[in-house]
């Protein structure tokens, strides 16, 4: 498998592995993403975007330019200076904005059109939405995970069914 370095990135099977020690990641005055080699190769306005938002939203993250143009993968966030990492968690967790169901409050199905009205709280607070159809709006992700998209495209991440309170259960159970 033929290598080669640039930037402290390692090319490996066509994807650019970054190496953590070789960068630093910031956030100027306006809000924009720096991505900075020690060589001096720097990406002004860059992005930090989940390789698998919902298994894995910050442990894989692709580096991106302004102009989408891969920078490389980052394989783990972890082993960057304290500043850089919480940027990437960050800017990973607004890539994809897919607040964590922790209870149902009501469900109510719309007979005959095939409507479901969910209340929940999220861990951004309480939140409303409508699905579709079941089979077409819902995956599981795991034994217990699993991913509802609402009729706007929104995701939600009930994260653990079993950790639910008893009446939320219930109502996943009926409706999901």
């Amino acid at each position: 498998m033929a290598e080669r370095e640039e930037h402290g990135r390692r090319a490996v099977e066509s994807a650019d592995v970054v190496d953590p020690s070789q960068l630093r990641i910031t956030v100027n005055e306006r809000g924009e993403v720096r991505v900075q080699y020690v060589d001096g190769a720097t990406y002004d306005n860059a992005k930090v975007i989940p390789a698998f938002p919902i298994t894995r939203p910050s442990r894989f993250v692709y580096l991106q330019d302004a102009d989408g143009k891969e920078l490389g993968l980052l394989v783990d966030p972890r082993r960057l200076d304290r500043e850089s990492h919480d940027v990437v968690v960050n800017q990973a967790d607004q890539a994809y904005f897919m607040p964590h169901i922790t209870r149902i409050i009501r469900v109510e199905e719309r007979i005959g059109m095939g409507i479901a009205h969910w209340e929940v709280e999220t861990d951004r607070g309480y939140n409303s939405f409508d699905i579709v159809s079941r089979s077409e709006s819902v995956w599981y992700v795991g034994r217990d995970r699993l991913v509802i998209r609402d009729a706007d495209g929104n995701r939600y991440l009930i994260d653990d069914l079993s950790a639910l309170d008893k009446r939320s259960r219930r109502l996943a159970d009926l409706y999901l």
